[in-house]
C-alpha cells in the first residue's frame, strides 16, 4: 500500500510539469503510468543485489542487475565449468565459450525487441564495440564527412575522429545546442542546413549521454536515406528505457549497451545492421566466419572466446524487458522524470541544464545549483540521502538517471536535498 500512496502523491505533482517544460500541448503528454507500475517496479527494487535505502540515479553509467539476471549468470557460469570436459568440438553450436557460434535464439530474442530481423543483429560487448564496428568497416575516401553533433559519447565519435587522423575524412561536430531550443525541427534544420555532396554518413544518438535529449531520429534518418547517405545510431542510452524498432525508424546500423537500461550484464552489446546495408561494411574483428555474408550480421561478432554466462543473462534480460513491455517502462521513467523536472522549476537557483521542451525529454535530467559545484551536489545527495548520480561540470550540473527502480518518494528527496542546499 505504501508504494500505491507514493505513486499517487506523484500525480498531484505532475499538472505543475507545463510551467517548466513550456508550451507542451496535451496529445504530446506521455501516458500517465499507473498505480500497477508502482507496485510492480517496487517489487524489483527489491530484486537489486545494494541495500532497500540507496536510491540509485546512475543508470545512464551501468545498470542495475536483478537478481533473476544474476542467478541466470552465476548458474551458467557453474554448469559452463562443471560439463567443461563433455564438449568434443565438432561444431560451434552449443560450446561454452562465445565469438564463434552463431547463438541465434539470443539473437532472435534480442533482435524482437528493437524490431529486427535475427540475421541482422550480432551480439557485441558494447556500444562502443558496435560503432567501431562501422566506423572501421566504411570504405571511406579522403574528404568524406561525417554528421554528426557536438554531444556524442566518446565511445561513439572517436572512431570517426581515428578515420580522420588515419584515413583523411572530415567529422563534423554540429553544435546541438544552438538548435535544441527550436525543438527536433530546428535539430533537423541544422543536419539539412550541414549536408553536403562529401557527405557519407550521419551518425546521432538516439538519447544523449550527458543531457538525455531524446533526439529527432527517424527525421535525420529520413533526411539521410533521402540524401543516398548512411544513418548510425547510437542506442547506448535508449535500449532498455523506451521501445525501439529500428525497421521503422529506417536507420542503416543501430548499436546498444544492454548493460545499461535493459539490466543486462555488463559486457554484453548489440550491433544491427540493416540487411541492405552489410555489403557496404568489411569486417574488421575477424576470425573464421570474418567473410561468411550467407547468414548476416554473424559475421560482425566474430570476436574469439567470450562468457556463455553473459549470454544467459542478457537473455534474462530480454525476458524481464518483455514481461514488463517497453511502454510500461517508457510511461514510468517519463513519469519519474516530469515530477523531478516540475520540482526543480519550483527551487530557486535550480538550473535544469537538460532542454525544457517535452518532445526532447528522456529518462535523464542534467541539472545544477547555483554556487554549489557538480561534485558538491554528488555528495550532497549521496551524503544526505543515498542518493546516487553522476557530476557531469560545474557548469552543468549532475545528471540523474530515473529508471525503473526509483520511486517519486525518491525524486522528492532528491528535491529535498536540493532545497536544503539552496536555503543553505
Amino acid at each position: 500500500m505504501a508504494d500505491r500512496r507514493e505513486f499517487l502523491g506523484a500525480l498531484a505533482g505532475l499538472p505543475a510539469l507545463v510551467g517548466v517544460l513550456g508550451e507542451a500541448r496535451a496529445a504530446e503528454a506521455p501516458p500517465a503510468a499507473t498505480a500497477d507500475d508502482a507496485e510492480l517496479f517496487a517489487r524489483l527494487r527489491r530484486d537489486l543485489q545494494f541495500p532497500p535505502d540507496i536510491t540509485y540515479c546512475n543508470t545512464g553509467t551501468l545498470g542495475a542487475v536483478p537478481r533473476e539476471v544474476m542467478d541466470a549468470m552465476v548458474g551458467a557460469l557453474r554448469a559452463t565449468e562443471a560439463s567443461l570436459p563433455d564438449w568434443p568440438y565438432f561444431q560451434p553450436d552449443g560450446e561454452p565459450l562465445t565469438g564463434y557460434q552463431p547463438l541465434l535464439a539470443a539473437r532472435t530474442r534480442a533482435a524482437r525487441l528493437i524490431g529486427a530481423d535475427a540475421d541482422e543483429l550480432a551480439i557485441t560487448q558494447n556500444a562502443t564495440m558496435g560503432m567501431n564496428a562501422l566506423g572501421n568497416g566504411i570504405d571511406w575516401q579522403p574528404g568524406d564527412e561525417v554528421l554528426t553533433t557536438d554531444q556524442e559519447h566518446g565511445g561513439a565519435v572517436s572512431i570517426f575522429r581515428l578515420m580522420a587522423k588515419r584515413r583523411g575524412i572530415v567529422v563534423r561536430e554540429l553544435p546541438l545546442g544552438s538548435a535544441v531550443g527550436g525543438g527536433p525541427d530546428a535539430i533537423v534544420a541544422l543536419f539539412r542546413a550541414a549536408l553536403t555532396a562529401r557527405t557519407r554518413a550521419i551518425m546521432v544518438s538516439h538519447v544523449t549521454s550527458q543531457f538525455g535529449i531524446r533526439m529527432p531520429v527517424a527525421a535525420l534518418v529520413a533526411l539521410a536515406r533521402g540524401q543516398g547517405v548512411l544513418s548510425l545510431v547510437d542506442g547506448a542510452q535508449a535500449v532498455g528505457q523506451m521501445p525501439v524498432d529500428v525497421h521503422a525508424l529506417g536507420c542503416d546500423a543501430y548499436v546498444a549497451s544492454p548493460h545499461k537500461w535493459l539490466l543486462a550484464p555488463k559486457g554484453t552489446g548489440l550491433l544491427y545492421v540493416r540487411r541492405g546495408a552489410q555489403d557496404a561494411l568489411w569486417t574488421t574483428l575477424a576470425s573464421y566466419q570474418w567473410d561468411n555474408k550467407a547468414e548476416g550480421a554473424f559475421r560482425f561478432m566474430q570476436y574469439g572466446t567470450g562468457s556463455t554466462a553473459l549470454i544467459d543473462g542478457l537473455v534474462a534480460s530480454l525476458a524481464l524487458a518483455e514481461r514488463h513491455s517497453m511502454a510500461r517502462v517508457e510511461r514510468w521513467n517519463l513519469a519519474l522524470t516530469m515530477r523531478l523536472r516540475a520540482g526543480l522549476a519550483r527551487i530557486p537557483g535550480a538550473v535544469l541544464s537538460s532542454p525544457a521542451d517535452p518532445r526532447l525529454a528522456a529518462a535523464i535530467t542534467t541539472f545544477r545549483v547555483e554556487r554549489v559545484t557538480a561534485r558538491a551536489l554528488q555528495e550532497a545527495l549521496w551524503t544526505q540521502q543515498k542518493v546516487r548520480v553522476r557530476a557531469q561540470g560545474d557548469d552543468k550540473g549532475v545528471r540523474l538517471s530515473a529508471h525503473i527502480y526509483v520511486s517519486p518518494a525518491d525524486i522528492d528527496r532528491v528535491l529535498q536535498v536540493v532545497s536544503t542546499l539552496r536555503a543553505g
